[in-house]
């Protein structure tokens, strides 16, 4: 597996090439005589590389040369079993508007601020009252809470989970939506990669997995992630290898190609 140095200036550099630049010939230069010379009739090569050592084919990917990776301060890692937390992740509302406890800090019982969800019959089997809850608010440091009551399953195949959240007083406010979680133990070690490596679009979640001498856009679901890597629950191997620096350039290469004319697609 090969790493190499991520260089600011020199990728912006690239980033301007890469994407930004077109073929830039006129007329009567003597391109369209050369590339009909190269390609044959139809006058268009669809594996022709990319003057700035990028390129794009259908079914095979972004080929990328050995320069240029440098540039770009490519980087690969397999994927890899790892034991990461099942996740239970849900949406709640907040109701009431104080918090108290007994002595013992942990004790939400008497919680004024509580958190009600719906979860799928299915989902909700796995919460019990008790497990502790991690609560969000646009910060990266969670509220603590504590499930209180799985109500029975509702006429929609829904069970409500109220939950207790403590520390509550002045970062929440009744009827707001909050996100939670709910962490689960697992035995298993599941297949992961660095969330580095996804790429997020309105089409789906992708990786550019290794093929050969190219990166291949490749569809994935995931699941549980923390501590910087993802679960892959479907799309990805074991042994599999996948870009983490810089996807979304290898995006922006492909669809450059793709739709924005060119000869590297």
């Amino acid at each position: 597996m090969k790493t190499y140095r991520w260089t600011p200036l020199l990728t912006l550099a690239a980033l301007i090439l890469l994407v930004g630049a077109g073929c830039g010939h006129k007329e009567g230069d003597g391109h369209e005589r050369g590339r009909e010379k190269a390609e044959g009739k139809d006058g268009h090569d669809h594996e022709a590389e990319a003057p700035t050592g990028a390129s794009f084919k259908a079914g095979k990917g972004v080929s990328v040369k050995e320069e240029t990776k440098k540039l770009l301060g490519v980087e690969v890692a397999d994927v890899a079993e790892r034991k990461l937390p099942n996740q239970i992740r849900f949406t709640v509302q907040v109701f009431g508007e104080k918090h108290h406890h007994l002595l013992n800090p942990d004790d939400h019982s008497g919680c004024d601020v509580h958190g009600s969800a719906f979860l799928s019959t299915d989902t909700a089997a796995f919460a019990k009252p008790g497990q502790p809850v991690q609560v969000f608010k646009d910060t990266n440091s969670p509220l603590g809470g504590v499930v209180l009551a799985v109500q029975e399953a509702l006429a929609f195949g829904e069970s409500e989970v109220v939950i207790g959240i403590s520390n509550a007083t002045v970062a929440l406010k009744s009827g707001e939506f909050v996100s939670a979680r709910i962490n689960l133990e697992r035995d298993a070690a599941v297949a992961s990669v660095p969330q580095s490596a996804l790429l997020r679009t309105p089409e789906g979640t992708f990786v550019y997995a290794v093929n050969g001498d190219a990166y291949f856009r490749t569809a994935v679901k995931v699941g549980s992630e923390a501590d910087g890597w993802v679960e892959i629950t479907d799309g990805l191997l074991a042994g599999d290898a996948v870009v983490t620096k810089p996807v979304q350039t290898l995006w922006l290469i492909e669809l450059r190609a793709v739709k924005g004319g060119g000869h590297s697609h």
